[in-house]
């Protein structure tokens, strides 16, 4: 009993010290995504996706990197933009990059793994969803898809997701629920106590991952063996990228816990190429965003989504271990 109690209390003092590293970080990119939620640009930004046409790609992969949405929160603003009218080309951009790049991902990746690394994953998002949009572009119009409606499966119940009486509940919107909403949006227009509630809304969210992340990483750094890991995160094994890649697909693993876990493993020391695989590959095929893709968009959008992710991240896996 004495022993476990022990055991206990060193994963404590673990966990403690790890989060101590990244908490800084951690408050200033929760502030940054409060400040751009307070204000709107985000939404000013994705305004402007109707504008541009297919044109918008870029401009759509710019908004997905300083968007704080997950994947499992972008796919409904995404449906809702394409039935809006917005070309299913940017909309598929924005749904590729938002998962992978936030301000508070950003920092926290600094934090974690070096300012070299949030610069390559910030590179490979933006052009993973320059490359997710053009490829969207050309197999659209090769499939002749001309409306937007003709890329779904099933009839999507007609209104705003935001309502809380909306009919579907794997679209409905959950922002009403948010303590900002609720409790300051209600009773003041003061920006200062936006802020703080969207500070405290992205507390709770991001520190969620935060605290799940950590504690993934320092169980795996104190109880598998290192050699487990090694052939994988290291440059001694070639297959080591695409399998990587793909043991991450059914992972529920967003931007802020792919880092921390990786954080465990950088003295390993950490492989280039399958690292940006595991950065990369994680976040942006969540098995609850494939599971949507699948219940609402017809099979070829699924495969033409589970393609662009997996090519896109073995490609730049392979691009930053080998060419850089």
């Amino acid at each position: 009993m004495e022993s476990f109690v022990t055991e206990i209390l060193e994963l404590g003092a673990d966990w403690i010290a790890e989060f101590r590293f990244i908490f800084w970080y951690f408050v200033g990119g929760v502030a940054l995504e409060a400040l751009v939620r307070t204000f709107g640009w985000h939404i000013r930004l994705r305004k402007l996706l109707e504008r541009f046409g297919h044109g918008s790609i870029w401009l759509a992969t710019g908004i997905g990197l300083f968007s704080p949405l997950c994947a499992c929160g972008v796919l409904p603003l995404t449906i809702s933009m394409i039935l809006a009218g917005v070309p299913f080309a940017p909309a598929m951009a924005l749904l590729v990059t938002s998962p992978l790049m936030s301000p508070a991902g950003y920092t926290l990746t600094v934090w974690e793994l070096g300012h070299q690394w949030a610069l390559v994953k910030v590179l490979s998002a933006a052009l993973m969803g320059i490359m997710a949009g053009y490829a969207t572009l050309y197999f659209t119009r090769r499939w002749a898809l001309g409306d937007n409606r003709d890329l779904f499966s099933r009839g999507i119940p007609k209104g705003d997701f935001h309502d809380p009486d909306y009919p579907c509940e794997d679209l409905q919107c959950d922002c009403r629920k948010q303590f900002s909403k609720r409790y300051i949006e209600t009773r003041t227009s003061n920006r200062f106590f936006i802020f703080l509630g969207k500070f405290v809304d992205g507390t709770l969210k991001i520190g969620k991952f935060a605290v799940i992340g950590v504690t993934i990483e320092v169980l795996a750094a104190r109880y598998i063996p290192v050699e487990w890991i090694e052939p994988l995160l290291t440059n001694t094994f070639p297959l080591s990228i695409p399998l990587i890649a793909l043991a991450v697909v059914p992972l529920h693993i967003n931007q802020v816990m792919a880092s921390a876990i990786l954080y465990g493993f950088v003295d390993l020391p950490l492989a280039r190429g399958p690292g940006l695989a595991f950065l990369v590959g994680a976040p942006v095929t969540a098995i609850p965003v494939m599971a949507i893709f699948l219940t609402f968009f017809k099979r070829r959008i699924f495969f033409l989504y589970l393609g662009i992710c997996l090519i896109g991240t073995i490609g730049m896996a392979y691009a930053y271990q080998y060419l850089f």
